[in-house]
């Protein structure tokens, strides 16, 4: 007699914890690969990486497969390109704003949940992952409230961790700190130099939208001495997540992936912020990847893509990819892309191949594999108020 898969789960775990790996996906909202020390930058902004690091893969050339926060955390959970998931701008008779994910797309959320696992959700960004989006379906909890902050955040994390035994579970952490406007605590604003006692009262995002208008050099130095600094303590709560991890004895056999969904640009070819057309400075992103008793470690130069990491969680854990085409990390040989699609349907692709040769085109979007219903204007004004009232310029 063939058991049901919750049923075999429930007997494992009457006889004991649940084997199975426990699995915690981190991203780190709006963090460049290049600002992180243990990526080579300069100001020691990433000490608690290095040393999941340690245990770990870092590969060193990951490429986002988009330039903003929705389409880069659809592909992060389909393993789908964005012309291909079609979570970007659009526009219908309805009106214009952003396509939701399709219900009817395979996510990696539901096919851990499938498999036993208890799936849960930790968010800082309220905007662009708020539930309309379609990214909370198939999680058990989807926690926005009170998560804008990482303190929080990881305060939370580590207790919810401590209270969960039995089943393996999945983790998503969306951390939001580096977002703008960078406006770390003490004494993070003051770790890193160039910050000016009277900031400019303007945020750099709302300048840089009227052409020709970014900060100057003494402004820039500082937006980067507080970005740095959120950095920085992002980097020092998620110290206290793994540590959490290690005082439940869930460490050496959990898997653990940290990335982040795009970068952000402080002045590259005349640009500020991120969205926009692909560029490496926007979707080079870190990815460090602590597999389960450690049985992969060292650095990766290969181009690889976040596309990549449902395959990779799911090929860890022995359960087949979502989609015919979808390969774990170590099995990516090809190119990486990233693909930023306009409301106007015209779509900018950036391939990064492995000999290292960049190229750019442009093309209309091919009609997407999927759909889903349009996030019209009013949902949008909903987004950006709430933005505003957490102190977000845009």
């Amino acid at each position: 007699m063939r058991l049901a898969l919750p049923l075999l789960v429930s007997l494992v775990i009457a006889c004991g914890r649940d084997p199975r790996p426990d699995v915690l996906l981190i991203v780190l909202d709006t963090v460049r690969a290049d600002h992180l020390s243990v990526y080579g930058y300069g100001r020691e902004t990433t000490p608690g990486l290095a040393d999941l690091a340690r245990d770990a893969v870092i590969y060193r050339n990951a490429i986002s497969p988009g330039t903003w926060t929705a389409p880069s955390h659809a592909s992060l959970f389909t393993g789908l390109a964005p012309a291909e998931h079609g979570v970007h701008h659009g526009k219908t008779p309805a009106g214009q704003g952003i396509f939701a994910l399709d219900p009817s797309v395979p996510t990696l959320t539901a096919r851990l949940r499938e498999a036993g696992y208890r799936t849960a959700a930790f968010v800082g960004n309220e905007g662009f992952l708020d539930p309309s989006f379609g990214f909370a379906r198939d999680f058990e909890e989807y926690r926005l409230r009170s998560m804008h902050k990482v303190t929080t955040l990881a305060t939370t994390v580590r207790a919810w961790l401590r209270r969960r035994r039995g089943r393996s579970v999945f983790v998503f952490l969306n951390v939001f700190d580096a977002h703008e406007p960078y406006e770390p605590p003490a004494p993070y604003d003051r770790m890193f130099p160039g910050r000016l006692e009277k900031p400019p009262e303007r945020h750099p995002g709302d300048r840089a939208a009227v052409q020709g208008v970014l900060p100057d050099t003494s402004a820039t130095a500082h937006y980067i001495s507080q970005y740095d600094g959120d950095v920085r303590h992002m980097d020092d709560e998620l110290r206290r997540i793994v540590q959490a991890l290690r005082e439940t004895g869930r460490y050496d056999n959990a898997l653990v992936v940290v990335t982040a969904d795009h970068g952000e640009l402080f002045g590259e070819a005349g640009r500020w912020g991120h969205g926009g057309d692909p560029m490496r400075s926007l979707v080079h992103v870190p990815l460090i990847v602590k597999y389960p008793q450690g049985v992969r470690r060292g650095a990766e130069e290969r181009p690889v893509s976040l596309m990549d990491i449902p395959a990779t969680i799911l090929a860890v854990l022995g359960l087949p990819p979502l989609g015919a085409n979808q390969v774990p990390l170590w099995e990516h040989t090809g190119p990486a892309i990233a693909e930023q699609v306009a409301i106007d349907g015209m779509m900018t692709r950036a391939v990064y191949d492995v000999d290292g040769s960049e190229r750019i085109e442009r093309a209309p979007a091919p009609p997407p594999m999927h759909q889903g219903p349009l996030v019209v204007p009013e949902a949008e004004r909903r987004l950006a108020d709430r933005l505003r009232a957490l102190g977000y310029a845009r």
